[in-house]
């Protein structure tokens, strides 16, 4: 999957310790956390990811993510 295909998707799916970033109507990468998830948006290039226990996350890429 490519980063800027599921950015130009636009869909974003979340469950309760997984986001899936879908790049077509029946395809997706998940992105897979230890904590529960409160919200998951685009944010430009970048998910962010709001958790449970009050921590932000932003990812650039499926496995690369700072805390915010």
């Amino acid at each position: 999957m490519s980063w800027i295909n599921a950015k130009n998707f636009g869909v974003i799916k979340c469950a309760k310790k997984r986001v899936d970033l879908y790049y077509s109507r029946d395809n997706y990468n998940s992105i897979v956390l230890n904590d529960e998830i409160k919200d998951a948006r685009w944010a430009g290039d970048a998910v962010v990811i709001y958790l449970m226990n009050g921590k932000v996350r932003r990812y650039t890429s499926i496995d690369n993510y700072s805390t915010m």
